[in-house]
This record gives C-alpha cells, sequence and structure tokens, in this order.
C-alpha cells in the first residue's frame, strides 16, 4: 500500500484513476489544481505521484521540474500520463524529471505493474515483513477453480512485494499447481521424509522456483494411489515456511484428515473457495459441520464465490443464504483461464485486465497491507 497523489484537471480522468489505485489497495489523494498539488506535497510527503501533462497554468512537464526542485521531493517517484504516445512525447516526460510516462487511455494492470515498479525502485510503500503470513485455500468439491486462485494470489503476491513467496501444493495426486507455471517436478514434499530434522535448506531442495520468483512445493508425480502428508509434516513445513518466507499459501487437499486440520489450524486467514452452485453449497456446508463437530476453527475464514463458467446457477444472495453466511469475495468468470492454463502463465503474471488478475492483485495488496501491519 502506498500514499498516491493524483494531479489531472480533467474530473472525469481524476475519479477514474484514483479508483484504479484504490482498487490496487492504494490510499488516494485526487487533486484537480497542479498549483494546489504541489503545495500539498510540500506539507506532506506522499510515496508517488501521477501527473496528467495536459493542465491550465501549469503543465505536468513543468509541475514535474517543480518537484525536483523543491527540498525534500527531488527524489518523489513521478509518473506522467498523457495521450500522446509519440517516441519525443516520452523523452519530454523523462526530461522534465518524470521517472516513467504512461500513454492514455490507461489499463488497470499496466497501471499497477508500473506504480509497484517505481515503489519498488525508490523502496517506497512497501516496508518489509518480519514474520511471515500463513494463506490457506481449502474446499472438498473439485472444479472450483482453487489451485488457480492460490497459484495467482501467491503469484500477485510476488509481483507486488518482491519478497519470498511460497505456494505450498498438498493435494492428493499429482500437482495442478505444476500445470499452472510449467515447471518440472524432480521432487516434493515426499522427499522431506528422507530430510529428518527439516530446516531451510532442506525444504528449499525439495522447491522449484518459477522464473518470476515465486517458489513451489509440488505434490509428488501421480502414482497408483494418492499420498497425503503427515500432519507431523504439515506442521514442520508451515513453521519453516513461517520463518523463511514473507507469504506462504497453502493449497488444501479436498479431504478432512489430519493433516488438513493442522494446517487449516497453522493458517491466520483461510479462504474456504466455493462455486455458484446447489451441490458446491451443499458440500460447503457439509464441510463446516464437520469442522464445527471436530473444533476445527481457522483462525479468519473468508467464503470466496468463484464462478468457473459463464451462467451462474445460483445467485450471491441464494448461496449466502444457503451458507448462512456472507460471501466476502466473489470472482467473476474469466474465458482467459484456459488459454492461461495452457501456456504456463498465471494471469496474474500477465497484462489480462479480466476477473482472476484483477482479482488476485485486489487481494495481494490487502493481503500486504494486513501482513505489514502485523509485522
Amino acid at each position: 500500500m502506498a500514499r498516491i497523489y493524483v494531479i489531472d484537471d480533467d474530473a472525469q480522468l481524476l475519479r477514474m484513476v484514483g479508483m484504479m489505485l484504490q482498487r490496487g489497495g492504494h490510499v488516494t489523494t485526487l487533486i484537480n489544481d497542479p498549483t494546489e498539488g504541489l503545495d500539498a506535497m510540500r506539507r506532506e510527503r506522499p510515496d508517488l505521484v501521477v501527473l496528467d501533462v495536459m493542465m491550465p497554468y501549469l503543465n505536468g512537464h513543468d509541475l514535474a521540474r517543480q518537484i525536483r526542485a523543491t527540498k525534500g521531493l527531488e527524489d518523489l517517484p513521478i509518473l506522467i500520463l498523457t495521450a500522446r504516445t509519440q517516441e519525443v512525447d516520452r523523452q519530454t516526460a523523462l526530461s522534465s524529471g518524470a521517472d516513467d510516462y504512461l500513454s492514455k487511455p490507461v489499463a488497470f494492470q499496466e497501471l499497477m505493474d508500473r506504480i509497484d515498479a517505481l515503489l519498488q525502485r525508490h523502496g517506497g510503500g512497501m516496508p518489509a515483513v518480519q514474520s511471515g503470513l500463513v494463506l490457506a485455500f481449502y474446499g472438498l468439491r473439485g472444479g472450483r477453480g482453487q489451485t488457480t486462485l492460490a497459484v495467482n494470489v501467491a503469484s500477485a503476491l510476488r509481483r507486488l512485494s518482491q519478497q519470498e513467496i511460497c505456494l505450498a501444493d498438498f493435494g492428493p495426486l499429482g500437482s495442478q499447481s505444476l500445470m499452472h507455471f510449467r515447471l518440472p517436478a524432480p521432487s516434493s514434499w515426499v522427499d522431506l521424509a528422507m530430510v529428518g530434522d527439516l530446516d531451510w535448506a532442506g525444504l528449499m531442495a525439495c522447491t522449484r522456483v518459477h522464473s518470476s520468483g515465486v517458489r513451489l512445493l509440488p505434490v509428488p508425480a501421480p502414482l497408483n494411489a494418492p499420498i497425503l502428508p503427515t500432519a507431523e509434516m504439515v506442521q514442520q513445513v508451515v513453521d519453516v515456511l513461517r520463518k523463511q518466507t514473507t507469504v506462504t499459501v497453502l493449497d488444501l487437499p479436498p479431504v478432512v484428515n489430519p493433516a488438513f486440520r493442522m494446517a487449516l489450524g497453522m493458517a491466520d486467514m483461510a479462504f474456504q473457495v466455493l462455486t455458484p452452485d446447489v451441490v458446491s453449497v451443499q458440500t460447503a456446508v457439509q464441510l463446516n459441520q464437520v469442522l464445527t463437530q471436530n473444533q476445527i476453527k481457522p483462525r479468519q475464514r473468508l467464503f470466496v464465490l468463484n464462478h468457473v463458467v459463464p451462467e451462474a446457477q445460483l445467485p450471491k444472495t441464494a448461496v449466502e443464504r444457503g451458507l448462512d453466511a456472507r460471501i466476502a469475495l466473489e470472482v467473476a468468470y474469466d474465458a482467459n483461464q484456459m488459454l492461461a492454463l495452457t501456456q504456463g502463465i498465471p494471469l496474474a503474471l500477465t497484462k489480462a485486465d479480466s476477473a482472476i488478475p484483477a482479482f488476485a492483485s485486489k487481494l495481494a495488496h490487502a493481503l500486504w497491507q494486513h501482513a505489514v501491519a502485523s509485522s
């Protein structure tokens, strides 16, 4: 999360950019007068400023020069927005003191990428997290898109923070997460049984690292029968990951066994994924009854309604009535997901401006804010 000033005399564009930044988890101050904007920055320095070029009295280039000439603002990250697309316009923006340049109309994901890159480069808005956050995605019925969401949230967190993010796939048979990243799996958590007293070096030897930087602890290759981790193994893995990574994302198996109970109990936040259909809702209700009977209570549980087909069988209100609980998060159907799976590139790592990357980015920013505040 960062404090960002947006300065533009066009009220409609000002609101639009402000909404995009807020959707990305940032705190915005919208200013329609460049002179007032400069005064506001002198009073309280933001983490970054977004300027439009075409403004009366003081255009974006001149404002950038004044910012650079102001004591205390010399290194303030500046992103200039303009409708002009020629190379000479980019050079003019950069020579005026801007750090980056973006042509309008602005797409959400591209804007987030530029903002995140500038904040990372200048070390603003992204303080380090001292203790690891553990997230769990779970549910009992297949086909809910649980792994898709876990993979994309882990990817968005890595893209945002550039910190150590690990996805631990505890599924029962064959790693779906490997397919999403298109990674080979010469080792898996089964190999941890041979490590003995588990430490970070031993755990790293059983992981794979994607080109994005996401670390993956995969499921064993398909065998004749499903293999599930023990509760003791899960406890050791999560203990090590909490100490060594910024965020750990657990993709839990669709079975309530000792390992499932251990993982869910250790998670700081648990996301129960379901789809808007009768069977999924009934299965979710039954799972919650089992968890209650066994006194398994996540520290914080959020329901995620994931649309995996274009037409929903049930409206959100009906799902909430069935669960007798509020749906905190909803993911619209994303037609791009099938292509992303085929290509082996999670949508959160692309420039796609669609439902899944938007959800992952928004949740990643909120989670990062929580992680920083809790550290």
